[in-house]
């Protein structure tokens, strides 16, 4: 080979090197099984029995990276797929700052909102958010804020998004803690494209609360969660704002695998006007229509490896004197 040919191979490497990125990839696996028995009328007996399967694939370049992939829902006993989404998205993380923008996965999030706000069944068969998502995270806590695009304006469709935000703020002690943190939502749904007889609404949810965690000899962790829920919800087919608030708590005990919690909302029936807009509108678990609910939650982790969770848990939910029961069983996979 001749000593133009080597200089020509030997610029050609080191241009590679020099332009060359670290390709990152993800495979997530969520297998889920929800069986629901249920006589209250806020609810119906539903079994959701199925999987989720999602690959992406992407580049690195110093705090930056950019994915392309796809998520399939497939539901077990239904021929054709239940979803199917593109996952195509800009993620930033350096430090304690982290964002993301595009049609990214909801497993970003540093935790999902309770389930006043966004019911288990979303969760399983809608993998990802639209729009954008900053977060900051500390040596004390942490808060994120995104927004989700749900409904693009057409003239079958409402204009719908999401802003959301949630943060923690945690004062450690010897063996326990006292946290103060919040979760908030605005929803924003809108009208469909041409003359309609559609009107704008608004809604706003919020949950401040405090939280009170401790560490045992026989228990391993006890915690107590103390706060309100509260909406500010407007048709601005009247301009009449509907303001339902109440008290909502938490107590949990875990003991190695094993959890028992309790969940109680007195106050105020949520989701005002559910029976014009339904779950379009209102995304939360519909127990909340009631003025009281109660529920009892005792679950086990049955796997807890690096990139393998499986875990078991059955509900008791009680609400104005009837009683309902749900069983849930979750596989989660991710490399």
């Amino acid at each position: 080979m001749s000593l133009r040919s080597k200089l020509t191979v030997f610029l050609l490497v080191c241009s590679f090197r020099a332009f060359a990125v670290p390709i990152v990839y993800h495979v997530e696996n969520f297998g889920f099984f929800d069986n629901r028995e249920v006589r209250s009328p806020y609810q119906h007996s539903q079994t959701m029995f199925g999987t989720r399967l999602g690959a992406e694939l992407g580049v690195r370049r110093g705090p930056s990276r950019v994915y392309a992939g796809y998520a399939v829902v497939k539901e077990f006993g239904r021929k054709e797929l239940a979803n199917k989404e593109w996952t195509l998205y800009y993620h930033y993380r350096e430090g304690g700052v982290s964002g993301a923008f595009g049609a990214f996965p909801r497993r970003l999030l540093l935790r999902e909102l309770p389930q006043a706000f966004i019911d288990d069944s979303i969760r399983y068969y809608s993998p990802n958010l639209y729009g954008a998502l900053i977060q900051h995270t500390g040596d004390n806590g942490f808060v994120e804020l995104y927004c989700n695009w749900r409904g693009r304006q057409s003239y079958t469709q409402r204009e719908i998004f999401d802003i959301a935000a949630d943060g923690e703020y945690v004062i450690p002690f010897i063996r326990s803690a006292i946290s103060t943190g919040f979760n908030a939502q605005l929803t924003h749904f809108s009208v469909r494209k041409g003359k309609t007889p559609d009107k704008v609404y608004d809604k706003i949810m919020l949950n401040p609360y405090t939280r009170f965690t401790l560490s045992g000899s026989f228990i391993d962790t006890y915690t107590f969660t103390t706060g309100a829920l509260l909406s500010f919800n407007r048709d601005r087919t009247d301009n009449i704002w509907k303001t339902p608030a109440g008290f909502m708590g938490d107590a949990s005990a875990s003991k190695g695998w094993f959890t028992l919690a309790n969940h109680l909302y007195v106050g105020a029936p949520q989701f005002s006007d559910f029976e014009l807009y339904g779950a379009e509108l209102h995304q939360g678990d519909a127990y909340y229509r009631s003025s009281f609910y109660d529920r009892v939650d005792a679950s086990m982790s049955l796997l807890n490896r690096k990139n393998l969770h499986c875990s078991f848990t059955a509900s008791f939910h009680f609400t104005e004197g009837v009683t309902d029961c749900s069983q849930m069983l979750y596989v989660h996979i991710l490399f």
